[in-house]
């Protein structure tokens, strides 16, 4: 629901801000008519604040995307000094429409109370992104902070005092803006804000580049009004932070991606190493003809937790294992390998399932520092019998179909998760299969997978899938299942891995 909003927003931002410009530029073509007064003026700011809006919706959606991620911390910042420049520059061009304008005045007070005290949160927002994307975090940072925090409010009510008494600005009877003697009292958090990022600029270790990027905010701005001050009369500051928030848009965000196209390597390296530890070439034993098996796992991240496994533990007895560990991602992908290696080396020293189950457990308990814990199920098939000893520790129930008859689900009995408590005992138990019986396992994200309407596909929709052709060899079997999902849940997002193996038992 988050993601959704978040999307909704960016998009409801966007869409009013292009029919703010479309609105502003019908008025100043009427302007243009009307009053020629300003005309040159009007039309050269009209022109860079409008390209100004239009860049800023251009450098949002370079920050939002689509909105299906959270943002950084740093980000969110940046974003909203993206907006407040934007709205700057708005406002800038509102007042200049209204100068002059006599009917006007006191929407010109307003816009240019709104334009000032946008100034100040845009300072705010600036000190508070750079000191998180540069991890500026002393003891004077955070004097520096706190002094941010508390001067903000001081500093809005001072501008907003000029709409009763013109201390720092107004705008006189004839409908123009001026600025009093006393103006200089706007600076004095801009003043504040710059001395803490330059000392902090100074004592910061951060990469050259990254201090030129977030001190371009304070140089560009700066140097441009040194420029145009009492030459031009025309004030350019926003146009220059804009430059100044590509700037570090460019920089600061451009090492953050080539940081995310590393790691994105790293994940599909892990994943890569995953895949090469579960079993994918079929047949699995073209010389076996008693039995065909068949199985697939397919991860909601580069990375999953879910796991299959099946290996001879001698001439006559097959293992079958299918578990999922707690968690997504990295860490349960860390867990599923060294959880599946220490299964197998039990399971090929000829115990029993149960004993297979204990002794796995002791294992990875004496080593699970993160609590994590996996939910097993373990058979071993006596070929030349179809003899299936099996046992379950937490995971889900088998679907078992007998001869030739239909798919049912097998309600064993669960086992506490491997990974909970040293010391667990485990029950097993028997099922004689015969010709074309066959054996489904699969891990929760079957049943759990979820539709656009935040409904469960569940078990019971998972044996009406299995019994489509219950006959059918093992791969198409998988088949109909994944096919029985994906049109369950249509277009919505895959959130869990999903893992399935099926075993059929043609008989000695």
């Amino acid at each position: 629901m988050k993601k959704i909003k978040t999307f909704s927003l960016s998009l409801i931002v966007g869409l009013v801000l292009l029919f703010f410009i479309a609105g502003i530029s019908a008025w100043l073509g009427f302007k243009m008519v009307a009053d020629h007064t300003f005309a040159g003026r009007v039309l050269f700011h009209s022109g860079i604040d409008c390209m100004g809006v239009f860049l800023c919706i251009v450098l949002y959606y370079g920050c939002v995307g689509n909105g299906k991620d959270k943002l950084p911390e740093a980000t969110r910042y940046f974003v909203l000094m993206i907006l407040m420049t934007s709205m700057s520059f708005l406002l800038n061009e509102c007042s200049w429409f209204m100068r002059g304008e006599v009917s006007m005045r006191t929407l010109n007070v307003l816009v240019n109370l709104l334009n000032n005290a946008v100034d100040i949160a845009l300072i705010y927002c600036f000190w508070r992104y750079v000191r998180i994307d540069l991890g500026f975090d002393g003891k004077f940072e955070r004097f520096a902070d706190m002094g941010a925090k508390i001067l903000l409010i001081p500093a809005e009510l001072l501008v907003f005092s000029n709409l009763i008494n013109p201390i720092c600005f107004g705008v006189d009877q004839g409908g123009i803006y001026y600025e009093t003697d006393l103006y200089w009292l706007t600076d004095l958090y801009l003043i504040f804000v710059v001395i803490c990022m330059v000392t902090s600029l100074i004592r910061s270790d951060s990469p050259l580049r990254d201090k030129l990027a977030a001190g371009s905010f304070i140089g560009i701005p700066i140097f441009s009004y040194a420029v145009t001050l009492g030459k031009t009369g025309m004030a350019t500051q926003y146009g220059a932070i804009l430059l100044s928030l590509f700037l570090m848009y460019s920089i600061l965000f451009s090492e953050r991606g080539k940081k995310l196209a590393s790691t994105q390597t790293e994940l599909n390296t892990a994943a890569q190493i995953q895949e090469s530890m579960i079993p994918g070439l079929f047949p699995a034993f073209p010389s076996l003809k008693e039995l065909d098996l068949y199985g697939s796992m397919e991860p909601a991240k580069e990375v999953g937790g879910d796991f299959y496994d099946f290996f001879l533990v001698d001439d006559d007895h097959l293992c079958m294992v299918m578990a999922d560990v707690s968690g997504k991602g990295v860490p349960a992908a860390l867990f599923m390998m060294s959880s599946k290696i220490t299964l197998s080396y039990n399971a090929k020293m000829g115990k029993s399932p149960a004993k297979i189950l204990e002794d796995s457990n002791d294992a990875i308990c004496a080593t699970n520092k993160n609590d994590m814990f996996v939910t097993v199920w373990i058979g071993i098939l006596e070929i030349s019998t179809g003899k299936l000893t099996a046992a379950n520790a937490g995971h889900e129930y088998p679907a078992i179909r007998m001869g030739d008859g239909d798919f049912e689900l097998y309600k064993d009995k669960h086992g506490i998760v491997i990974g909970g408590m040293e010391g667990l005992k485990y029950k097993e138990y028997e099922i004689q299969l015969t010709p074309g019986s066959k054996v489904f396992l699969y891990t929760d994200g079957v049943p759990e997978a979820t539709s656009k309407g935040v409904e469960l596909f569940g078990t019971d929709r998972m044996i009406v899938a299995l019994n489509k052709n219950p006959a059918a060899d093992p791969k198409e079997i998988l088949s109909n299942v994944r096919a029985s999902v994906d049109e369950f849940v249509g277009g919505a997002e895959q959130f869990d891995d999903l893992t399935m193996l099926c075993l059929e038992y043609k008989g000695a």
